[in-house]
């Protein structure tokens, strides 16, 4: 086992095969449903969610994990390791960054380090998993660190979102914003930009928000290319088919979005998420 443990949190919306391959630790985040509290990826996957979703009178929030949770989750790892890198969701999208370096600092343990990813959902992804593939050969704390905080700014988020209704729901947008882009049929790409989600672009369709994303692909040298959807399989193909002959399909992962990013994208969004290499 790595003497270095890689922690991150359920808003990575990384696949179970990633995280089990690379010994990943992933704390949850919660999603409440009124009086229901679900823990992200555990009590609540993916079908589920957006079944409750669809037929819940009540929208749900979320909520970052408690500090109780990782100290759990430091104080077991460091039983089988030296050293602890945390690398979490943008601190401008949630308070679990905050909430893990409030742990760090009441262990006051020098072997913990908590990174802010600056992004979410697979643009964290691609990150954590970049970070632990190099994990496996490079076993030094201090440069493993290093090259995390550089992979930061490479790191990269591309989504499209069908409606901007769970947007305003989630108090992520106005209202009045809601309802110029219904009025538009307006179709945002999202994407991290210093932290905060914004939208890059402007589509009116699904099939050009794909080819926006396809020529993404094509401006940019991806190692591992994360195709993310949110209970819809089928985009996810389609997306995949029209990259034939841009990416290598060997180089392509499929993973879903997970019930605290679903609460906020709703169903029927897809994205990207790599690291560029460039």
């Amino acid at each position: 086992m790595s003497n270095i443990a890689i922690v991150t949190d359920s808003t990575c919306d990384l696949p179970k095969k990633i995280i089990e391959k690379y010994n990943i630790s992933v704390v949850p985040l919660n999603v409440h449903f009124g009086e229901e509290t679900f823990l992200d990826g555990i009590d609540l996957e993916p079908d589920a969610f957006f079944e409750k979703l669809s037929t819940s009178d009540t929208h749900p929030t979320t909520s970052q994990p408690s500090v109780g949770r990782f100290l759990e989750t430091y104080n077991d790892l460091l039983k089988s390791h030296d050293f602890i890198i945390s690398i979490h969701i943008s601190d401008k999208l949630s308070a679990t960054h905050s909430t893990a370096l409030q742990a760090m600092n009441q262990l006051s343990n020098e072997k913990i380090r908590v990174i802010d990813s600056k992004n979410g959902t697979l643009g964290l992804g691609s990150l954590v998993h970049k970070v632990a593939l190099i994990n496996e050969s490079d076993k030094d704390f201090e440069s493993l660190i290093n090259k995390t905080q550089d992979l930061v700014e490479k790191a990269e988020f591309f989504g499209l979102v069908p409606t901007l209704e769970y947007l305003a729901k989630g108090g992520r947008i106005g209202k009045a914003q809601e309802f110029f882009g219904s009025l538009l049929k307006v179709k945002p790409i999202l994407s991290a930009v210093d932290g905060e989600i914004h939208p890059v672009g402007k589509v009116r369709t699904l099939n050009k928000g794909m080819d926006y994303i396809v020529d993404i692909v094509k401006e940019n040298k991806i190692e591992t290319l994360f195709v993310v959807h949110a209970n819809h399989l089928e985009r996810a193909n389609l997306l995949i088919e029209k990259l034939d002959g841009v990416i290598d399909k060997k180089s392509i992962v499929i993973s879903e979005f997970g019930p605290v990013v679903g609460t906020h994208l709703g169903p029927g969004a897809f994205g990207i998420g790599f690291i560029t290499l460039e």
